[in-house]
């Protein structure tokens, strides 16, 4: 005989069962957006430092940095030995003041208030994102080096990128880095070391108002500072050829008989 009462006490169970896994799934899916959400949300804490600067202050570093550029950009035409050593003050400093006044469209759309910290062998760069599905405080950390072997040639190897605290995909961020270095004809290529991405970028030793040829021979990642230095050489001579060989003075008439046959052709 069917036995209808423990029937319905096994579908009674399964319904629990059943209603406990779907409030565990809701449950583990709300923590896992939660955490996401607040991961997102996570600000660095170089980012949150680097953005205290006054405006006054941000103005006159900033200054000082468009100073040291151009007074740099001149110096380095003329063959003699040089050097650049940017602060992070100046640099966020310029970010601050100046960037978005005079190079408006040189961010991504959504991205604005972008900062830096250079530390020893590593830059970390912070930018904020406002997206249509997100807003986060997006950064990286990169290493940058001269390449053994190869003239001119500065290795820029990125370590890591997140969304605030969560990774993000590397994909396109190297396919922006790789669009804008071909609008600006910057000659770029990648490599990869101990898994990260490596962007080599050569900077021209030659240019239409340089007087030499420019060759770097240090670049380093201090503590709050980055340190350039190289020499403009003297570009060789060219090579001047000797003068054709003067024929021996002749008289009118040799000279008539001689004035219409090539110069080669003298005895």
């Amino acid at each position: 005989m069917f036995d209808v009462a423990g029937f319905l006490s096994k579908m009674k169970l399964s319904w629990k069962i059943a209603t406990c896994a779907v409030v565990t799934l809701i449950v583990v899916i709300s923590g896992i957006s939660i955490y996401m959400y607040q991961a997102t949300r996570h600000v660095p804490e170089f980012y949150t430092a680097a953005l205290k600067i006054e405006p006054a202050a941000a103005q006159e570093t900033g200054e000082i940095l468009e100073e040291q550029v151009f007074a740099f950009s001149n110096e380095i035409r003329k063959p003699s030995r040089w050097q650049l050593r940017l602060t992070n003050d100046q640099i966020n400093g310029w970010l601050a003041s100046d960037l978005e006044e005079k190079f408006p469209k040189l961010l991504p759309s959504g991205m604005h208030d972008p900062r830096i910290s250079i530390q020893e062998r590593q830059v970390k760069l912070g930018c904020r994102f406002e997206g249509q599905q997100f807003h986060s405080v997006m950064s990286l950390a990169i290493d940058a080096y001269l390449v053994e072997d190869e003239e001119n040639v500065v290795a820029i190897q990125i370590r890591n990128v997140a969304a605030g605290s969560l990774p993000f995909p590397l994909g396109s961020l190297l396919d922006e880095v790789a669009r804008r270095a071909e609008e600006a004809k910057i000659p770029l290529r990648w490599q990869q070391v101990d898994g990260d991405p490596v962007a080599l970028v050569t900077v021209p030793s030659e240019g239409d108002q340089i007087e030499g040829i420019i060759r770097i021979d240090t670049l380093e990642l201090r503590d709050g500072e980055i340190f350039l230095a190289g020499e403009t050489l003297k570009a060789p001579e060219a090579a001047v050829e000797p003068a054709a060989p003067v024929a021996p003075e002749a008289d009118a008439d040799q000279e008539i008989k001689t004035a219409s046959r090539p110069l080669n052709t003298l005895p």
